[in-house]
């Protein structure tokens, strides 16, 4: 990573949006994303493609574009430009947190994109548990619902491994899944035509792995051996499926959430941060985030009254969701979140 992207990263964690996270979860989305440029006219995704990852613009100007149906089933429209300006942080930013977004490229610009899916991940695990045991998300914690993520670092164990150990061997049935908290291991696959052994990858300090048997049902797809001394986290396959495979909340979609408010029989909550709702929410909706909502914001609710829950793409609404299932509050999680919402947002997604 260049220094370039660690100053930036240093940059974007000074502002709300990203401060909760870690320099170094910031350091991976970035790198993920890598440096991307378009010339003026173009449109970043594609003229007739959604905008689903956040844009970091370091260079240049864009024109953002969003359309929305309002409560007269008419279509609306609006835009705005987003710059880098001399007298800012040094970059612009573009959130996709709501539905309908499109951006195109006002002059030549270069810019990193953020995978908003991972991003709302790495927040919700800072909102649950900190950034102790999981340094990044990875693998199956990427899906985790965060209802549980308390739930899986107390049942994790953690072990220390001498270089040379092997964690898991192909061929093994799937008995545990593992996260790597420091130190490296080599990913060996046996190839089944030659019969010969490939190193297929390394893993660092987040990187987990075992899912694929869990899930599938079936044996080791390969072995991972450790090239280092280090400790890991280790989950049994009883805790796996209790905590990361079964369905915890019920959902509702967009229009299905729309139907409940206007008839009247459920109250809308936004569980984002105060700095996202700003940005633009669902008209009615009330600011209760998900930190507040765990810290005896619940209370606070009437619990003779149902709720649809909100949040950018539905998984902090499922966390939030099942809080006040827990305290007898009848909740839907909205799916897609505001993300996948197609109609008016108050104020309009326009600064």
């Amino acid at each position: 990573m260049s220094m370039e992207m660690q100053e930036l990263a240093r940059r974007l964690l000074a502002m709300p949006t990203f401060s909760r996270l870690s320099v170094d979860s910031v350091l991976a989305l970035l790198q993920r994303g890598g440096l991307a440029r378009r010339s003026a006219g173009e449109w970043v995704t594609g003229r007739s493609d959604v905008q689903r990852d956040h844009l970091v613009l370091l260079a240049g100007e864009v024109q953002a574009h969003r359309a929305w149906i309002d409560d007269m089933g008419q279509p609306q429209a609006g835009s705005w430009l987003v710059g880098v300006t001399p007298d800012g942080p040094g970059f612009g930013l573009v959130m996709a947190s709501a539905g309908g977004l499109r951006v195109q490229a006002h002059s030549d610009i270069a810019f990193v994109a953020i995978d908003a899916d991972r991003f709302d991940a790495l927040q919700g695990w800072a909102d649950t548990a900190g950034q102790g045991a999981f340094p990044r998300v990875g693998g199956a914690l990427d899906r985790i619902p965060l209802e549980n993520a308390q739930r899986v670092r107390e049942r994790m164990v953690a072990f220390a491994a001498a270089a040379g150990d092997t964690i898991v061997t192909q061929g093994d049935p799937g008995d545990a899944y593992y996260v790597l908290l420091d130190g490296a291991a080599e990913v060996w696959v046996l190839d089944p035509i030659s019969d010969e052994l490939l190193r297929a990858n390394v893993l660092g300090p987040g990187d987990a792995f075992g899912e694929e048997a869990l899930l599938l049902e079936g044996s080791r797809t390969a072995t991972v051996r450790m090239l280092s001394p280090g400790r890991l986290l280790r989950l049994t396959k009883v805790d796996f499926d209790e905590l990361l495979k079964a369905p915890l909340v019920e959902e509702v979609d967009a229009v299905g959430a729309r139907r409940l408010l206007h008839l009247g029989e459920a109250c809308l909550i936004d569980c984002r941060y105060a700095f996202e709702f700003d940005e633009g929410h669902i008209p009615g909706a009330q600011l209760l985030p998900l930190d507040r909502l765990r810290q005896h914001g619940v209370y606070s609710l009437d619990p003779a009254t149902a709720y649809v829950v909100y949040c950018r793409s539905g998984r902090r609404s499922k966390a939030a969701a099942f809080l006040l299932r827990e305290r007898g509050i009848r909740a839907w999680s909205m799916s897609g979140g505001i993300r996948d919402w197609p109609f008016e947002l108050s104020p309009a997604a326009c600064p």
